[in-house]
């Protein structure tokens, strides 16, 4: 059985690669390669490492940060109707349709074709891939995973994706099965409910391997009502973090890989548990970097906790604050205080972190807020030292906030996975004007202009 497994195009007013790969396919991978007899096939639209993802007059150089996050090539698209007032370009990122089709000529007909999916307004991205990959294989079936099945109806999916089957939660077993079903062999495997179990995620398909993926724990014990964390994890799942020691040791003896990027969305939770115990492995035997995109749980970051992020090699901190307004605290579990934060940045600081160099993610765009709020949170920022980053919202399908977003008139009912685009979002259901948002970003950006 053949078997092609693809991250798709994205679509949208803005997109950047902040260590962006698909995790969740390449588990998906690794499963497929070790208990199936399958012949694989790998293609990331989005991967800005390999060959011919740029145009003659780009260049990866151009596009690229020293840390390896960047730019994506684009290409501005006609946008949908909704979209039309909004002001800001339409593109579709990711690799150019000719670099596209080129890999495609060089895959045989398949049988099978697993996609992810990210944000639910990337819809536009999904349904452009899938649209090209129905005329390349029409007789292959579509298997989408991702966040997009997880948050979405299957019978709304249907409505609005043209794919044969819809995975919802976490995949392994579910591919296994559809590989099955179509007659492929599958071998005797675990149970993959024991994250233990699941093989490594299949780092040999990323072009640069010098930047790894990784995961200690899947969900988040936390239940802000914003986040869908707990929708698509209704469990917090940990690993065993000698399972996770023995996946880095392997990256990097196997590829060379020096840097890895954590995906957790709660590292820090039962830390004596995990992160403690894999970290002070780690500083004792490794040599590494580690950064952290989504933003860690400040009040768990304690005199030993920053130390051991010092010493172990941790390169990028963004740290969850979010606001100081009481009626956003309530709906984020009252995650951290302001007492917290600056304990938080005091001990990083005696670890021997730079203040400047530690970012902060502030909500921006969430309903009901205030903007006078936001400009003194910044104003407390400024006090502390450190880099703010506004986090602009985005109404996620099946979150209390969306709920009751349509259940006042908000958003429609049934969803319209357009209206949860974090720019559309911003400009046309906030209530605010283009001069009061135009306003709040300039303040931002000049505050983090002047630590540079």
């Amino acid at each position: 059985m053949k078997v092609l497994l693809i991250n798709p195009y994205i679509y949208d007013f803005t997109a950047f690669d902040l260590w962006l790969r698909p995790l969740g396919l390449m588990y998906i991978a690794s499963v497929l390669e070790k208990y199936t007899d399958s012949e694989l096939y790998w293609i990331d639209t989005l991967d800005r490492f390999q060959e011919g993802a740029y145009t003659e007059n780009e260049s990866l150089k151009k596009h690229n940060h020293k840390n390896s996050s960047g730019k994506y090539h684009r290409e501005l698209v006609d946008r949908p109707e909704i979209f039309k007032s909004t002001p800001r370009n339409y593109c579709r990122y990711g690799i150019p349709l000719e670099s596209l089709h080129k890999k495609l000529e060089n895959i045989p007909p398949v049988d099978l074709i697993f996609m992810t999916s990210l944000m639910t307004y990337w819809i536009d991205g999904v349904t452009f891939t899938i649209d090209i990959l129905k005329q390349k294989f029409p007789c292959a079936k579509i298997v989408l995973g991702g966040i997009l099945p997880g948050l979405v109806r299957e019978e709304r999916l249907k409505e609005l994706i043209p794919a044969d089957y819809f995975i919802r939660g976490y995949g392994e077993q579910r591919a296994l099965e559809i590989i099955r079903e179509y007659g492929g062999t599958v071998y005797p495997h675990p149970d993959f409910s024991d994250i233990n179990e699941i093989p490594f995620p299949a780092v040999k398909y990323l072009s640069n391997r010098d930047f790894a993926p990784l995961l200690t724990s899947r969900g988040c014990p936390m239940h802000c009502t914003y986040c869908a964390s707990a929708l698509l994890n209704p469990r917090f799942i940990e690993r065993d973090p000698q399972s996770v020691y023995n996946e880095i040791r392997f990256n990097h003896d196997t590829y060379r890989t020096g840097n890895f990027v954590i995906f957790d969305d709660a590292l820090l939770i039962n830390k004596q548990k995990r992160f403690l115990k894999l970290f002070r492995e780690i500083r004792e035997n490794l040599d590494l970097h580690f950064y952290t995109p989504n933003g860690l749980h400040t009040r768990e970051i304690d005199k030993e906790t920053a130390q051991l992020m010092f010493d172990s090699g941790f390169k990028m901190l963004r740290l969850s604050f979010e606001s100081t307004d009481p009626s956003i605290l309530s709906r984020s579990s009252d995650k951290v205080s302001t007492n917290q934060m600056i304990a938080a940045v005091e001990n990083l600081e005696v670890a021997g972190y730079n203040r400047k160099d530690i970012d902060v993610y502030l909500l921006f765009g969430i309903p009901g807020q205030n903007l006078g709020h936001l400009l003194d949170v910044l104003e407390f920022v400024k006090s502390l030292g450190v880099n703010p980053h506004l986090s602009i919202y985005s109404p996620v399908p099946g979150t209390q906030d969306f709920i009751r977003l349509q259940e006042s008139g908000i958003v429609s009912d049934p969803v319209d996975l357009y209206e949860t685009n974090k720019i559309y979002f911003l400009y046309n259901k906030t209530g605010f004007t283009y001069e009061e948002i135009k306003n709040i970003k300039d303040r931002f950006t000049a505050y983090s202009s002047g630590l540079k």
